[in-house]
């Protein structure tokens, strides 16, 4: 009779050691496999969410700051028109400043504030007909009140006030013969008996008018500065024609002889302004800030346009999506006329101010 033989020794371990997991230990392993899967998702989500979030803050302020940057920018270089200074004009020549106030919108030259040929041709309505020797020259500087409609401001937000700006271009200056006539420029004369006595020459590329001559008072001079006029303001929207919905700070200016708008920076809601008026003994410093609601400004010496030395920008700028769980209900004082009390919509929001001075202005007064 065969009796079974007991396997000893290193065969017997080996097949103890070869017997597998019990359904109890894979249940386990399989279930700490789980939980670390989970945390490593929770992980990641949160690292992603984390990560947009910072991009989406990052594009706020650098939207905040850009805006800022290039209004600030644009408000320093006002006024400029190169060697021309309206404050010290050679008699019998006078300054006669524009009422009203010139159209923001316009594209022709005497509808933007400025006249320079006196006696003729004389500026068509509604600027008043000037004198013989009376010219035209545009506020560097003016502002919109929140309530005053505007044509060309498209999708503006209700609300919000807007600026214009005006100077000529500061870089290289244009050849006289390279002029655009979709374009505006000056001429400065350079000549200290210019006949007919005159300063400074506006019209458009390729006119006539041009004939200011250089200090020999017989060359003409050959360089023109192309004169800008940009309108700032807060549109609803950054693609209009898709209707995103996105707050954008826009600007309009005119670019070979149309009006074009120009998206500077989305993610901005909300536009205010305060301005530096001289309203003392001119010396380049303001004397006290004022609002366009507050109807200080009112054409009235000394509170006009042509007196305002500094501008101090408010912008309110805003997140371009909302954040899963956050609410802010703060209220946002820009400048002394206007809160704002934002919605619970998610929206983070910066309220940026920065205070401007317009040195071309307030450096002549000085």
């Amino acid at each position: 009779m065969n009796r079974p033989q007991h396997i000893s020794g290193a065969a017997g371990n080996s097949r103890r050691a070869a017997r597998g997991f019990t359904l109890v230990e894979i249940l386990v392993a399989l279930g700490l496999g789980v939980l670390i899967l989970l945390a490593l998702t929770i992980l990641f989500s949160r690292n992603t969410g984390n990560h947009a979030e910072l991009e989406r803050t990052t594009r706020q302020l650098e939207s905040a700051r850009f805006s800022l940057d290039m209004l600030g920018e644009d408000l320093m270089h006002a006024g400029y028109f190169g060697e021309f200074n309206p404050n010290t004009l050679p008699p019998p020549l006078t300054l006669l400043a524009p009422a009203p106030t010139p159209d923001p919108c316009a594209t022709a030259l005497d509808a933007q504030g400025w006249y320079t040929r006196p006696p003729a041709p004389l500026p068509a309505a509604p600027l008043p007909a000037p004198g013989p020797n009376e010219i035209y020259v545009p506020a560097p500087v003016q502002g919109i009140a929140a309530g005053t409609a505007i044509g060309c401001l498209t999708n503006r937000v209700a609300g919000t006030e807007a600026i214009v700006v005006r100077h000529a271009e500061t870089g290289a200056a244009t050849p006289l013969a390279t002029a655009s006539a979709n374009h505006l420029y000056i001429q400065v004369a350079r000549c200290a008996t210019e006949v007919p006595v005159t300063p400074v020459r506006a019209a458009a590329g390729q006119s006539a008018d041009f004939t200011l001559t250089r200090p020999d008072c017989a060359t003409v001079n050959n360089a023109l500065r192309r004169l800008t006029q940009r309108t700032y303001y807060i549109a609803s929207c950054n693609d209009c024609v898709a209707n995103d919905g996105i707050p954008t700070l826009k600007r309009v200016e005119m670019v070979d002889g149309q009006l074009r708008t120009l998206s500077v920076a989305e993610g901005v809601e909300n536009l205010q302004v305060e301005y530096g008026v001289d309203t003392a003994a001119p010396n380049g410093q303001p004397d006290v800030f004022v609002t366009t609601g507050s109807g200080v400004i009112n054409g009235v010496l000394p509170n006009v346009w042509e007196n305002v030395v500094s501008v101090r920008v408010h912008l309110l700028t805003r997140s371009s999506q909302p954040t899963p769980g956050f609410s802010d209900t703060r209220t946002y004082q820009l400048g002394p006329d206007v809160a704002v009390v934002t919605p619970a919509d998610g929206n983070k929001r910066t309220l940026m101010t920065t205070t401007v001075r317009l040195n071309n202005v307030g450096g002549r007064r000085e």
